[in-house]
């Protein structure tokens, strides 16, 4: 979105321009009269001017407070989650995979899923530093894990797999380790345990969304096979968004995580709930049905 002050900015700059060519102007011209016509044009650009900058700062005071509001009512909305989803997450052995490149948003996400009550065992991150799409390095890694392909597998999608039964399922989690010193997987938490919800955190702060395709989809597919609920979540402001990929896996998304709203949704998804949440085009509810209808109470 174009911000007012750009607008301003340049209605200045034209401003500014043409009053700098009257007055080049009036030094070619001969009559006091035209000099003096010229001359009250400029006085008339010049209050212009002061009243596009007086608007300006008028504007900018409304954003501030704008903003100011806006984060009150963040605040105030992240401090009822807990008592609007109490429980919600009770006994739920929570994993959390970053296929993207938002820390904060993986923090605060861990953070929400506590506060009502869920477990994370696991935080995995797949860094964007190791090429999924370079053969020789998944071959080396692959083999450095003893991950063999299964018919149809390529070694991709092979070490993907194996990433989601060692979280889900606890099968063969001692690959983990070898598979973080090839740099496939940054660990922490507890892989011995049995995970049925996975919370995946992604999007990109770079042109590239083809890492969704690489490693997202693949592994979705793998965790679906693991029989896990899975909910995809990414920032409002993600420059790359990866939830047209993750549509196509029919897993249930949000689109805002970085707001308390989408965070809402998310625990909601991860409850049961099953949407595309959010407030981008690719959304198809904004709050939740269980908020909607039950004023957050926990259905039976």
């Amino acid at each position: 979105m174009i911000d007012l002050r750009y607008h301003v900015y340049s209605l200045a700059a034209v401003f500014f321009a043409l009053a700098i060519g009257i007055v080049i102007g009036t030094s070619f011209v001969g009559k006091p009269a035209d000099r003096k016509q010229m001359l009250s044009i400029a006085n008339r650009y010049e209050r212009d001017l002061q009243e596009l900058q007086k608007e300006m700062l008028k504007q900018q005071t409304a954003l501030r407070s704008a903003r100011a509001d806006f984060g009150r009512s963040e605040r105030m909305c992240a401090s009822l989650i807990p008592v609007a989803l109490k429980d919600r997450l009770l006994y739920h052995n929570i994993a959390i995979i970053q296929t993207g490149d938002y820390d904060e948003l993986t923090t605060d996400l861990k953070a929400a899923v506590q506060s009502v009550g869920g477990q994370v065992t696991s935080v995995t991150k797949i860094p964007a530093s190791f090429d999924f799409e370079n053969p020789d390095a998944v071959s080396r890694a692959a083999a450095a894990a003893g991950i063999a392909p299964e018919p149809g597998e390529n070694n991709r999608t092979a070490i993907l797999r194996a990433i989601a039964q060692a979280i889900v399922s606890a099968v063969h989690a001692e690959r983990l380790p070898t598979l973080e010193e090839e740099n496939v997987v940054s660990l922490s938490g507890d892989y011995s345990r049995w995970n049925r919800y996975v919370l995946i955190v992604g999007g990109s702060s770079s042109e590239d969304a083809r890492r969704a395709d690489t490693v997202d989809v693949p592994l979705i597919n793998a965790l679906v096979g693991q029989h896990a609920t899975i909910v995809a979540c990414e920032p409002l402001g993600a420059k790359s968004s990866y939830v047209p990929a993750w549509k196509r896996t029919d897993i249930a998304t949000v689109d805002n995580a970085d707001r308390a709203c989408g965070q809402a949704a998310a625990i909601c998804a991860l409850a049961g709930e099953k949407a595309n949440f959010g407030e981008k085009r690719t959304a198809d509810r904004f709050i939740p049905e269980t908020l909607a209808s039950a004023g957050g109470r926990r259905r039976e």
